[in-house]
């Protein structure tokens, strides 16, 4: 059995294609997870409609992704017995588009291999371009390498295929202190720093990504509400928290002066928007 974890908020007709996509799978012992962040929509009753085996977590709008995750981290850990730690965890971000064989190719793969978290090959829907997958993260300038195919030290959670005995041996996630942002690289550079672990990205595991559906990102498009908010990937209170708990000791001043600096050399390019 695979565990399929997603977490959504009023994004009815992308988790219904979600929803339809898993039912299309070749490997039909599918249980899906759906963390239901306070939806409006009516989400998770056309979700138990499709599949009434899933198992729907709800929240109230506050949950954020790192919370959503940490939800299921618990459930697991509650419903799932020691016994049954092979079976298979998806972390899956419901935007995700991918082939009916995505799955089994994937269970496959991860079959054969302990202490591994394994990564598809993420292909923007807009640019064709590969933007996600095995992530090799620079600990004193935080820059991100990502390869389509081979071995990092973190990587997202957009999807992720590992065993539910991982999931119990890494731990859940730090949902107030990394709420959304870097709560996936932190939870997998933890899983290879301290736990030992594997992060593999394996080519034949393509799946397509959606860019337009991600949060405030840019600094030129930020005002001040909008830099220090939940949804930004620059909010300087979640980028220094990131460091502290993902950056070796003997790089971790390094890292805070290059991210200080980053937000010093922004600042004049920002601050007519800021004033907004």
């Amino acid at each position: 059995m695979i565990h399929v974890i997603t977490a959504v908020h009023n994004r009815y007709s992308i988790t219904e294609k979600f929803a339809d996509r898993l039912l299309a799978q070749t490997y039909k012992d599918i249980h899906l997870i759906l963390v239901d962040d306070g939806s409006t929509d009516s989400t998770a009753d056309m979700v138990r409609g499709k599949m009434p085996d899933a198992t729907v977590i709800t929240g109230d709008g506050n949950m954020w992704w790192g919370g959503a995750l940490h939800a299921a981290y618990k459930w697991i850990n509650k419903n799932i017995p020691d016994h049954r730690n092979g079976e298979y965890v998806m972390f899956a971000n419901d935007d995700t588009d991918f082939d009916d064989t995505y799955i089994e190719r994937a269970v496959s793969v991860l079959s054969g291999r302990e202490k591994t978290l394994l990564a598809g090959c993420g292909i923007s829907r807009q640019s064709g371009e590969i933007k996600d997958g095995a992530v090799t993260l620079d600990f004193e300038t935080l820059a991100c390498t990502i390869s389509g195919d081979g071995t990092g030290n973190c990587a997202s959670t957009r999807s992720l295929f590992f065993r539910v005995g991982d999931f119990k041996k890494i731990g859940g996630f730090h949902r107030f202190l990394l709420p959304h942002y870097g709560s996936d690289y932190e939870w997998t550079v933890r899983a290879v720093r301290k736990k030992g672990y594997t992060v593999l990205c394996d080519s034949t595991l393509v799946y397509q990504l959606d860019e337009s559906t991600t949060g405030d990102n840019f600094y030129e498009k930020l005002t001040r509400k909008k830099l220090f908010s939940k949804r930004s990937v620059s909010n300087p209170f979640y980028k220094f928290t990131f460091i502290m708990l993902t950056v070796p000791s003997s790089k971790r001043l390094k890292a805070l002066k290059k991210q200080l600096g980053r937000y010093r050399a922004k600042a004049g390019m920002a601050s007519e928007i800021l004033r907004k």
